[in-house]
């Protein structure tokens, strides 16, 4: 059983913060598994108990200790799966597309399909601030703290990195409805094709056209966790696609399975969310 306690951040760092996300799993003595599906959005993960989590990518199996504090970047393909057995609460601060760009300016295609260390990505150590977290038992606790690291590191930057605010529009755009050309994009930021998407594809992790394929994926398994016997056929429709062959192929991309099999044997955790004011 997955439950989720959601938090939104402090109101100046609601351009680079989605959420704060208190995970509390409980799988008793059974497995819970969590695939990798693409993603948009970076997540950095602090275990608040130490117990170990499964990351299985590329075939290889490995332990890890998420109280050393992960960053997952932004997924452009599927990147196997976790398996958690036993009792975890686990804070996860999830960036909106560029965000984390945006506080750090670390290019987001170094760290995209990968599982960095927070501390190597920053130049910090950041053990003391772990063991601050995992020493409150209110989650309204948890959340001024983290608020208040980050808003230290808002006030650090110096600069706004160059297109930031270009791209976030650019984003916020390719996150909704637009179904417009990529080259209309960037002519409405007085900005070149070739520019936009290089400016993009550093702040975001990947290029344009490939953020909205994310999304539309991303869209589809959601209506589908929502309704269960929704046809895939329909969800194809509702979501954009050319047809199901059109879906099907993205499914391959970004879940390995069809969407079938990918929902049979691999289907995402489902979370109660609680949502915190």
């Amino acid at each position: 059983m997955v439950i989720s306690f959601t938090s939104l951040p402090a109101l100046p760092l609601r351009n680079y913060i989605k959420w704060y996300c208190l995970r509390e799993i409980d799988t008793g003595n059974a497995e819970l598994i969590k695939p990798l599906f693409a993603d948009d959005e970076s997540i950095l993960a602090l275990a608040l108990t130490d117990t170990p989590v499964l990351y299985n990518t590329e075939g290889i199996s490995r332990w890890v200790d998420l109280r050393d504090r992960h960053l997952f970047g932004p997924q452009t393909v599927f990147n196997g799966y976790q398996i958690f057995k036993g009792k975890y609460k686990l804070l996860c601060i999830e960036f909106i597309p560029g965000g984390f760009y945006s506080l750090f300016n670390v290019p987001m295609s170094y760290i995209r399909n990968q599982l960095w260390s927070f501390d190597d990505v920053i130049g910090q150590n950041m053990v003391n601030w772990n063991d601050q977290l995992a020493g409150l038992n209110q989650f309204s606790d948890i959340v001024r703290n983290v608020d208040s690291f980050f808003l230290q590191q808002l006030i650090r930057k110096q600069t706004t990195p160059k297109y930031s605010k270009q791209v976030a529009w650019a984003c916020h755009q390719l996150c909704g409805n637009y179904n417009g050309e990529i080259n209309q994009l960037a002519r409405t930021l007085n900005m070149s094709l070739r520019n936009f998407e290089q400016q993009f594809t550093e702040q975001v992790g990947m290029p344009p056209v490939l953020l909205r394929r994310v999304k539309r994926f991303q869209k589809a398994v959601a209506m589908k966790l929502r309704n269960p016997n929704l046809p895939w056929t329909s969800i194809a429709y509702d979501c954009n696609y050319y047809d199901q062959m059109h879906l099907i192929r993205d499914f391959k991309i970004f879940s390995s399975l069809s969407p079938s099999a990918a929902f049979r044997q691999m289907p995402p955790p489902v979370e109660k969310f609680v949502k915190i004011d």
